[in-house]
Protein backbone atom coordinates (compact mmCIF):
# COMPACT_ATOMS: atom_id res chain seq x y z
CA UNK A 1 0.00 0.00 0.00
CA UNK A 2 1.97 3.22 -1.00
CA UNK A 3 1.39 6.47 0.65
CA UNK A 4 1.58 9.95 -0.56
CA UNK A 5 3.83 11.01 2.02
CA UNK A 6 6.29 8.76 1.17
CA UNK A 7 6.06 10.18 -2.27
CA UNK A 8 6.90 13.90 -0.78
CA UNK A 9 9.52 12.36 1.15
CA UNK A 10 11.56 11.21 -1.82
CA UNK A 11 10.46 14.72 -3.85
CA UNK A 12 12.42 16.66 -1.25
CA UNK A 13 15.67 14.61 -1.21
CA UNK A 14 18.80 15.59 -2.87
CA UNK A 15 18.54 14.48 -6.13
CA UNK A 16 21.43 11.73 -6.17
CA UNK A 17 18.92 9.82 -3.93
CA UNK A 18 15.14 10.13 -5.04
CA UNK A 19 16.39 7.60 -8.28
CA UNK A 20 17.70 5.17 -5.39
CA UNK A 21 14.98 6.01 -3.22
CA UNK A 22 12.13 4.85 -5.99
CA UNK A 23 14.40 1.84 -6.87
CA UNK A 24 14.03 0.65 -3.29
CA UNK A 25 10.65 1.25 -2.78
CA UNK A 26 9.88 -0.61 -5.73
CA UNK A 27 12.05 -3.46 -4.96
CA UNK A 28 10.16 -3.98 -1.43
CA UNK A 29 6.86 -4.21 -3.17
CA UNK A 30 8.14 -6.11 -5.54
CA UNK A 31 9.36 -9.01 -2.71
CA UNK A 32 6.40 -7.85 -0.49
CA UNK A 33 3.35 -6.25 -2.03
CA UNK A 34 1.50 -6.70 1.27
CA UNK A 35 3.71 -4.25 2.86
CA UNK A 36 2.78 -1.34 3.93
CA UNK A 37 4.08 2.55 3.69
CA UNK A 38 4.52 4.72 6.61
CA UNK A 39 6.13 7.72 7.68
CA UNK A 40 8.08 6.86 10.85
CA UNK A 41 10.35 9.16 12.98
CA UNK A 42 10.80 11.53 9.94
CA UNK A 43 11.81 8.86 7.25
CA UNK A 44 10.17 6.12 5.40
CA UNK A 45 9.55 2.86 6.99
CA UNK A 46 7.65 -0.40 5.40
CA UNK A 47 5.59 -2.17 8.12
CA UNK A 48 4.41 -6.09 7.67
CA UNK A 49 3.25 -7.53 10.52
CA UNK A 50 5.80 -5.13 12.53
CA UNK A 51 8.25 -3.11 10.83
CA UNK A 52 9.67 -4.72 8.20
CA UNK A 53 12.62 -2.66 6.53
CA UNK A 54 13.25 1.42 6.42
CA UNK A 55 15.30 3.99 3.99
CA UNK A 56 16.65 7.12 4.17
CA UNK A 57 18.31 9.77 2.13
CA UNK A 58 20.84 12.06 4.09
CA UNK A 59 23.34 15.05 2.61
CA UNK A 60 25.96 12.40 0.28
CA UNK A 61 24.25 8.99 1.20
CA UNK A 62 21.42 6.51 1.39
CA UNK A 63 20.29 4.16 3.87
CA UNK A 64 18.39 0.68 3.71
CA UNK A 65 17.78 -0.93 6.80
Amino acid sequence: MKNNKIDEYIGASSDFAKPILNHLRALVHQACPEAEEKLKWGFPHFDYKGVYTSMAAFKAHCAFS
